[in-house]
C-alpha cells in the first residue's frame, strides 16, 4: 500500500478528458490497496470533502467560474489555495508519492512538495503542456514556459503520455526513459452497445467542448449542405464551451434549429443513452491526446468519421472499421454523412475489431499498469 497525493484542478462531476482519468486512477488505486488523497477545484453545489474508505476528496475554492475552461489566473489562484492547504495538511499527513495532471499549473504545488517535503512526483501529460503540442494556438505559452517545464520533467521519476505520437514530441523535448506511454483507457461494463434503442431517424453525435479545437464549424457546415437535399436527420451537440452562442447564431441564420440539439450537462448514464441511439459520432478536432469519448463509442459501436488526429490513427483503419476525413473539409465530411444518411440501417459493426480493442484498452489494466509504475517509484 502507497499513499498517493493526486493533483487535479479539473475534477468529475466534469466528464471529459483528463477530469474522467484524474478519477478512475483514484478510484482505481484504492481498489488495489493505496491510499488516495485528491486535491481539485470546488464548485458551489459540491462538498469541500468527500471520503469514502481508502479514497479522499478534497475540493478547494478558487477563482474557477466555468465548467468547461479554466483560465491562466484561475489555474493559479487553485494552485496558491492548494499550497497553503497542504502546508498545514501535511503537518500530520504526508504521502509516498504525488501524480499531478498538466505540468502546467500543477508543477507550482508539486515543485513546492518536492522542495519542502521531499514527496517524489509522477507527470500526467495530456498534450497542451508538452511542448510542441498545437503549435498556432500553443507556441507563445510554450516558449514562456518550456525552461520550467525542462526543470520539472527533469526532477520527475515518471512523465506518463497517452500515445505513441505524444510521445515522440515528449522525447523531442526531453528524450529520457522516464518518459511512458499509459494510455486512457474505458471500463468494458458501463459502456455497451444497446440496438434496441437505435434511432428510427438519422442520429449524428458531436461529443466534445465547443472549443476551436474541437472545430465544431466544419461539423456544422457539413450539417448545412445535408440539410439543403435532406432533413430527416438529428445531430445531437452534447456539451458546451466558449463557441456555444455563435454556433447558436449560425444555426439559426441556417435554419437548422429543428435537425440540431444542445445538450448542457448530461449524467454518465445520459451520456450512455445518447451513444446507445445514435449512428455516427463525428470528430472534426483538429488535434487530440486521446479521446475518452471516441474510446465510449467503440465501445458503444458507434461507426466513427474522424480527422485523422493523434490516436484515432492508431485505431481506425480506413474502410475497415471507421473513417477519415481531412481537417477542416466539411465537403469531405458532408459526402460521408450523405452516404450514411441513406445506408444508416446497414452499418456494420466489427465485433472482432471492437473486442480486441476493449482487451487493450480496458481500464482495469492499465490501473494495473499504473499501480505498478507507483510500485517501482
Amino acid at each position: 500500500m502507497k499513499k498517493i497525493l493526486i493533483l487535479n484542478y479539473e475534477y468529475p462531476p466534469l466528464w471529459w478528458g483528463a477530469w474522467v482519468v484524474s478519477k478512475e486512477y483514484a478510484q482505481g488505486l484504492v481498489k488495489l490497496w493505496n491510499e488516495v488523497t485528491v486535491i481539485t477545484t470546488r464548485f458551489e453545489w459540491e462538498p469541500e470533502l468527500f471520503e469514502n474508505w481508502n479514497l479522499k476528496i478534497i475540493r478547494l475554492k478558487s477563482r474557477r467560474k466555468k465548467i468547461f475552461q479554466s483560465n491562466p489566473i484561475e489555474m493559479l489562484s487553485w494552485a496558491v489555495k492548494s499550497i497553503f492547504y497542504l502546508n498545514k495538511y501535511l503537518v500530520v499527513y504526508n504521502f509516498d508519492l504525488c501524480i499531478w495532471f498538466f505540468s502546467i499549473p500543477g508543477w507550482i504545488v508539486t515543485k513546492y512538495l518536492n522542495k519542502k517535503y521531499n514527496i517524489p512526483y509522477i507527470i500526467s501529460t495530456h498534450w497542451h503542456d508538452i511542448p510542441g503540442f498545437y503549435p498556432e494556438k500553443m507556441r507563445k505559452f510554450h516558449i514562456l514556459t518550456n525552461w520550467y517545464t525542462k526543470k520539472i520533467w527533469e526532477k520527475a521519476k515518471k512523465i506518463l503520455v497517452l500515445t505513441t505520437e505524444m510521445k515522440k514530441l515528449a522525447d523531442n523535448f526531453w528524450n529520457t526513459d522516464k518518459n511512458i506511454i499509459l494510455p486512457n483507457g474505458c471500463y468494458n461494463d458501463f459502456f455497451y452497445p444497446d440496438l434496441s434503442k437505435k434511432a428510427n431517424i438519422f442520429n449524428i453525435l458531436f461529443v466534445w467542448r465547443l472549443v476551436d479545437q474541437k472545430d465544431p464549424y466544419t461539423m456544422l457546415k457539413a450539417i448545412n449542405i445535408l440539410k439543403s437535399n435532406w432533413s430527416n436527420f438529428i445531430v445531437n451537440i452534447v456539451w458546451d464551451g466558449p463557441m456555444k452562442k455563435e454556433l447558436q447564431e449560425y444555426i439559426e441564420k441556417n435554419n437548422l434549429e429543428e435537425n440540431i440539439n444542445f445538450t448542457w450537462w448530461l449524467t454518465k448514464e445520459e451520456l450512455r443513452e445518447y451513444y446507445q441511439k445514435s449512428h455516427i459520432q463525428v470528430c472534426s478536432s483538429k488535434v487530440e491526446a486521446m479521446s475518452v469519448a471516441i474510446l465510449e463509442s467503440i465501445y458503444s459501436w458507434l461507426y466513427i468519421i474522424s480527422t485523422p488526429i493523434s490516436w484515432n490513427t492508431d485505431m481506425i483503419q480506413e474502410w475497415v472499421n471507421w473513417e477519415f476525413f481531412d481537417i477542416w473539409d466539411s465537403e469531405k465530411l458532408w459526402s460521408k454523412l450523405i452516404y450514411w444518411y441513406e445506408n444508416f440501417t446497414k452499418i456494420n459493426i466489427n465485433e472482432s475489431i471492437i473486442n480486441n480493442l476493449k482487451d487493450k484498452y480496458n481500464r482495469d489494466n492499465i490501473i494495473s499498469d499504473l499501480n505498478k509504475i507507483i510500485q517501482d517509484v
